[in-house]
């Protein structure tokens, strides 16, 4: 279902491109959820659909926004507060996709360091993934160390392959300072396969 409008707060305006990296506002302190990176054509509305949240709980994770304008930079970093399942309609089963194995590369290819039991996260992280069977769906999360329990809802990204496929790519823009556990999990059109964690950081 789509949000429902609200009287007085725009949610259909187009990210654009900021004229210089200076006026895109900073995310807010705290975030209750996951960090998520604006793109080309999102808005308000979309990215609240994309999440399944309202319009009024971004812009209450998100003090920086204006509910006025509903202005949106492209590459701004905001708040998707922790409220949903991101996975409603998928059972993660242990007969579902494997990971078989996992790749962390920096920028020029480079297989990212293990320090004391944690990947240290280049600031743009690219991640290869290889499943034991094809898959249609990936999804990529991060867990603060501080939440002991996996919840699907700190999603910092998803890969849509058409056609199915056992291999995927995904890049990682990582905030500074950061530290606890990766999850990937791949789905096909019936059931999602066991989250693989990996333990990761960035200082």
């Amino acid at each position: 279902m789509a949000p429902k409008k609200i009287k007085g707060i725009s949610g259909s305006r187009r990210a654009t491109y900021a004229p210089t990296t200076d006026i895109i506002p900073s995310p807010p302190q705290t975030c209750d959820g996951f960090m998520y990176v604006v793109r080309p054509r999102d808005t308000l509305y979309s990215i609240a659909r994309k999440f399944n949240c309202s319009v009024m709980q971004l812009l209450q994770a998100n003090p920086q926004i204006s509910s006025r304008s509903g202005t949106l930079f492209i590459r701004q970093r905001i708040c998707i507060p922790d409220v949903v399942d991101v996975l409603p309609a998928h059972k993660l089963l242990p007969a579902g996709p494997k990971v078989l194995f996992v790749e962390l590369l920096d920028s020029m290819g480079n297989p990212l360091r293990v320090m004391n039991g944690f990947v240290s996260l280049a600031p743009r992280t690219f991640i290869r993934v290889v499943f034991s069977e094809p898959v249609n769906q990936v999804y990529f999360f991060f867990v603060p160390s501080r939440r002991k329990i996996f919840r699907p809802s700190f999603l910092i990204g998803e890969r849509t392959l058409v056609p199915p496929s056992r291999s995927v790519r995904f890049v990682w823009d990582v905030p500074r300072g950061i530290r606890g556990s990766l999850f990937i999990v791949g789905c096909t059109e019936r059931i999602c396969g066991p989250p693989e964690e990996l333990l990761v950081r960035r200082p």
